[in-house]
């Protein structure tokens, strides 16, 4: 008996060694792992680094700077550096956003899945190295002198911390595109004591859980934290097309 099952297959484009240069050093800036203001290694280092030409380096560099994520200075202290990003995400209008609010609300629901099951999974198997990890981040966004950019960078690394902490390869990489994609809307968001103060109690209660190795109480707080999320960005998006 044949049986012929439709089968959905995609054209393929082709990629550029540059763009897979562009998408590495992208992703580390956007999840923070490269800081704002910190300065880049050379064209020729990067080029060691990628095994790749400085021609491809240049390239990649190149859209990193249009896209608004480095800037150029000149002179004896010159060099390539990091944009403070949510400083740019926040002044920039949110249009863009509420236009990509459709593909944004599969992320937060994708999310509302995958987050909580890494917490779940991080609660049994987090180390104390990793536990530390998290103490240290909540520390630091607990500082009167916590900037907005400082505050969204140890955000971001708190949930890679927990991600990594479930032990599952897949769930972290998961977990890195998400954020990579929902990070620009989160930038938005405002930042005050009320906000810092929020987040930190939900974070202090997530560490709480994990050194408890209360599994599902992680994954109860990680899926109200992000559902808090989600209905944050949507109200602010909703609130600024108003004032236009």
């Amino acid at each position: 008996m044949n049986i012929n099952f439709p089968v959905e297959l995609k054209q393929v484009s082709a990629k550029k060694i540059s763009d897979f240069v562009y998408e590495q050093l992208e992703e580390a800036i956007i999840l923070k792992e490269l800081m704002p203001n910190q300065q880049l290694p050379t064209e020729r280092e990067l080029a060691q680094t990628f095994n790749a030409s400085r021609m491809v380096v240049r390239e990649a560099l190149s859209r990193l700077e249009e896209s608004g994520l480095i800037y150029k200075k000149v002179g004896a202290k010159g060099g390539t550096f990091v944009q403070p990003v949510t400083l740019h995400s926040h002044l920039r209008s949110p249009q863009e956003i509420r236009e990509k609010w459709d593909r944004l609300s599969e992320l937060f629901e994708f999310r509302s899945f995958i987050e909580p099951e890494a917490a779940f999974l991080a609660a049994g198997r987090v180390t104390a190295e990793q536990l530390s990890m998290m103490e240290s981040y909540i520390v630091l966004s607990s500082s009167e002198e916590c900037t907005r950019e400082l505050f969204r960078a140890l955000d971001v690394k708190f949930h890679l911390e927990i991600a990594k902490a479930s032990g599952n390869f897949y769930l972290e990489r998961a977990v890195r595109m998400i954020r990579t994609q929902i990070n620009p809307a989160l930038d938005l968001m405002p930042y005050n004591e009320e906000v810092r103060q929020t987040n930190l109690s939900k974070h202090e209660q997530l560490l709480e859980a994990m050194k408890n190795r209360d599994q599902q109480l992680a994954k109860a707080l990680m899926t109200q934290h992000i559902a808090k999320s989600s209905d944050s960005i949507y109200a602010q998006l909703t609130r600024d097309e108003q004032s236009i």
